[in-house]
C-alpha cells in the first residue's frame, strides 16, 4: 500500500512539471559572449507583465537588453539580488540579450518569465 501511494504521488508530481516557453531559468558562468534567448507567449494565456530575477555576484557592469522592443537594464557590479519587471500585454515573442558588457567573471542565476 505504501509503495503504491508513493508511486502515485511521484507520478502526480512529474505530471505537474510542464515545460513552458514563457518561463526560463539558467546560470551564467561564461562572461566571454552575449547570450540570446526568447520568451514565447502561450496563445491561451493573458499576460500583464514580465519579470527578470537576477541573483549572484559579478565583477563589473552587465546589461540585459530587450532586442525587439528596445530598452535595457544596467546591473552594477557586486553582489546582486534584484527583481526587474515591466508591463507586457502583447502576444509577441520577446528576444532578450544577456550581455556581459564590462564583466569578465562571476556567477549569476537568472530567471525570467511572462
Amino acid at each position: 500500500m505504501k509503495k503504491t501511494t508513493f508511486i502515485l504521488i511521484l507520478l502526480a508530481m512529474v505530471s505537474c512539471v510542464v515545460y513552458t516557453k514563457d518561463r526560463k531559468k539558467f546560470v551564467i558562468n561564461d562572461f566571454s559572449k552575449v547570450r540570446l534567448d526568447t520568451l514565447i507567449p502561450n496563445k491561451n494565456k493573458s499576460y500583464y507583465a514580465y519579470y527578470i530575477k537576477v541573483k549572484g555576484i559579478v565583477n563589473d557592469t552587465i546589461k540585459i537588453e530587450m532586442m525587439n522592443y528596445g530598452g535595457h537594464y544596467i546591473i552594477p557590479p557586486g553582489e546582486i539580488d534584484t527583481l526587474l519587471n515591466a508591463d507586457y500585454y502583447g502576444k509577441d515573442t520577446l528576444i532578450w540579450a544577456f550581455n556581459p558588457y564590462k564583466a569578465t567573471k562571476g556567477k549569476l542565476e537568472i530567471e525570467y518569465a511572462l
